[in-house]
């Protein structure tokens, strides 16, 4: 009985350790940890979650195949005996847990009128598959109130195993058994359950005591217990979360964020750089007395654009940001003439006259950002019809100021 109780205890842990997954990490925009589901739907729990202990007691009884027991006087009320219960249960699932049972009480049969009443003690350990029908049919629900629980299992029975059988000339009898019945679950509390269960279990009968068995094939015992059930630790059940990107999209975000990082470095030192080349030139700029050179030439400046362009070069930043010194340095009431020209050579009238009014407002509108009042620019694009420098048409590209 020894190695049969030790099975079955080998027999419930093994199903509770099939509940412990490992923890994947799922990267996504932040970070989750996610378990390995064990059913499609839900998430498997941890080994130390959904654990259940349950004791309880009430009213046992045993037929036998070959005894008609409504030949006996008050038969039905002679044959109420006893059980107590203890039991350790494994949820895996919403639905499937493992029980381990220990239940002992004593049967009580009148088998004839002349023999009177049979007392036969009794232990049986078993294990059950529970089945959890409420969660099955109706779906997983925290703050469902009633469980129906179905199970069915097997286990080893003890009868006629005390001293005082032994006195009465009784030895001890031991037997498989098969049993199934009905869990009711009450929910009360977050933790606690009132259970009333039903069951049934049915054995060998020829190793009962002849003044019962007869020479039959088979016994039943019946219980109807009722007690509580504390539930430890993760009591609820999470759904899975179904993964929004498979892992090449994840792979292809992570390398476009890197790419994006990398571009966003490279423009800062860029911009240090940049910054750095205008502090020196400025510096350079500076006479013995701190005051700025002259940049006007003759009383004017040119700055040189690209073909087809009235984008500001970096170049022509640090020359116009000379100029915008110089310009706020002089008398609030001078005024300045910004000139536009195209070079005659490429493009239609029509086109180089707007190139070069885009041009001198380009100029005019980084010499604002920089302190110039706007009233003190005069702007006008000359197009290709005016060609201020001769030579090469490049020379012509040009914003003259005045």
């Amino acid at each position: 009985m020894k190695k049969l109780l030790l099975l079955c205890v080998g027999a419930l842990f093994a199903v509770g350790s099939y509940a412990q997954t490992e923890e994947v990490v799922a990267v996504t925009v932040d970070e989750v940890i996610a378990k390995r589901p064990s059913i499609k739907g839900f998430v498997s729990n941890g080994f130390w979650d959904n654990w259940e202990i349950s004791f309880g007691a009430g009213a046992s009884s045993m037929s036998i195949s070959n005894l008609v027991f409504k030949d006996a006087p008050d038969s039905f009320g002679k044959r109420i005996g006893f059980e107590a219960n203890f039991s350790i249960t494994k949820w895996i699932h919403p639905v499937f847990g493992a029980r381990l049972q220990l239940a002992g009480g004593r049967f009580r049969n009148f088998s004839t009128p002349t023999q009177g009443t049979q007392r036969t003690p009794y232990m049986f350990l078993h294990t059950d598959l529970m089945i959890n029908f409420s969660n099955w049919a109706g779906g997983y629900r925290a703050d469902r109130a009633y469980y129906a629980i179905p199970f069915v299992g097997f286990g080893y029975q003890a009868l006629d195993f005390t001293d005082r059988v032994h006195e009465l000339g009784y030895a001890t009898n031991q037997e498989w058994a098969f049993t199934g019945g009905l869990l009711n679950k009450f929910r009360i509390s977050k933790g606690w359950d009132l259970d009333i269960e039903l069951k049934g279990w049915l054995f060998p009968e020829k190793d009962l005591p002849s003044t019962l068995s007869n020479g039959g094939t088979y016994a039943v015992g019946y219980s109807a217990t009722a007690g509580f059930t504390h539930r430890f630790n993760d009591r609820n059940w999470r759904r899975e979360i179904p993964q929004a990107y498979t892992d090449a999209d994840i792979a292809a975000y992570a390398a476009a964020v890197a790419e994006l990082e990398s571009d966003l470095a490279a423009a800062r030192d860029k911009q240090k750089s940049l910054a750095d080349q205008l502090a020196a030139a400025t510096k350079a700029l500076k006479d013995m007395d701190g005051q700025p050179k002259e940049v006007f030439i003759n009383g004017s400046c040119a700055v040189f654009f690209a073909l087809n362009s009235a984008e500001l070069t970096q170049r022509n930043e640090i020359v116009l940001g000379m100029i915008a010194d110089e310009i706020n340095s002089a008398p609030a009431n001078k005024t300045y003439t910004i000139s536009g020209y195209a070079d005659k050579e490429t493009g239609s009238e029509e086109y180089n006259l707007k190139l070069s009014e885009e041009r001198a407002q380009a100029v005019a509108k980084y010499l604002e950002s920089k302190g110039v009042k706007a009233d003190q620019l005069i702007v006008k694009g000359y197009g290709s019809n005016v060609q201020p420098f001769s030579g090469n048409i490049e020379n012509n590209r040009v914003v003259v100021i005045k």
